[in-house]
């Protein structure tokens, strides 16, 4: 009977310690309250004085940037419950790039793996995609706050370089809620308060109950499945000097 107890002690302590290095690898999703929109209002000093001055290279100004040149920063989910999907995500990426504006300039951000492509002319960007993707795999959680941020300093960084002139764009694609949402929060408001950056968000599966989608300040699509997942870049990326909120796609 002493023994019995022992191997139930052992199997229970066991048990216990894989439940812990799950969690540990495999955090669960936070729990946090919507993007409060009464901080979304916008601050128009801070927006006409966007970007603001910064340590870019003098060589690399444009001397007569394009007004209507569009830049595009896609947000590529690659946390854990991507699973398998992820190919076909990476492949629907490459495919919507391809049929980006030839002179559309894209970048490339995972949320896990991080930079992938920095920001070049879609037609590049389309040739080197897949091999940069090729090593991307499903794992980790879903920090959307940490690379919205990222991707809106990317963003600075490219209008500096074009005086300000252009359209700016982050189109994030995600399957779950961010493992930061208060972080989350606070980059959506940054971005949508302060700058002229357009914030887009494709939800694949999750409905649209996410909280990236805030009508009348973000733009958000639900596709039912990855498959849908390059036309709606493609669709988004379409719109041009107006982004208008996208509210369905397909059939």
């Amino acid at each position: 009977m002493k023994n019995i107890v022992v191997s139930v002690v052992v199997m229970t302590l066991i048990a216990g310690a894989v439940v812990w290095n799950n969690l540990a690898l495999n955090p669960p999703e936070a729990n946090y309250d919507p993007i409060d929109t009464a901080f979304l209002s916008p601050d128009w000093g801070a927006i006409s004085a966007w970007p603001p001055e910064g340590g870019t290279d003098a060589t690399l100004v444009q001397a007569n940037p394009d007004p209507a040149q569009v830049t595009t920063l896609i947000l590529l989910d690659d946390s854990g419950s991507m699973g398998g999907r992820m190919s076909a995500a990476k492949d629907a990426v490459t495919e919507a790039v391809t049929q980006f504006a030839p002179d559309t300039r894209v970048g490339v951000v995972a949320l896990n793996a991080g930079l992938i492509l920095p920001v070049t002319e879609a037609q590049e960007a389309a040739r080197v995609l897949p091999a940069q993707l090729a090593p991307i795999e499903a794992d980790g959680t879903t920090p959307l706050g940490a690379r919205l941020a990222e991707a809106a300093n990317i963003l600075t960084e490219e209008a500096r370089r074009r005086r300000g002139f252009g359209v700016f764009r982050i189109l994030v694609t995600t399957d779950g809620d961010a493992s930061d949402g208060d972080l989350m929060n606070a980059a959506v408001t940054q971005i949508l308060s302060a700058t002229p950056i357009e914030l887009a968000t494709i939800g694949v599966g999750i409905g649209e109950g996410h909280a990236l989608n805030v009508p009348g300040y973000t733009n958000y699509v639900s596709v039912s499945s990855v498959n849908d997942l390059a036309g709606a870049l493609q669709a988004a990326a379409a719109e041009q000097t107006v982004f208008q909120p996208i509210t369905s796609f397909g059939d």
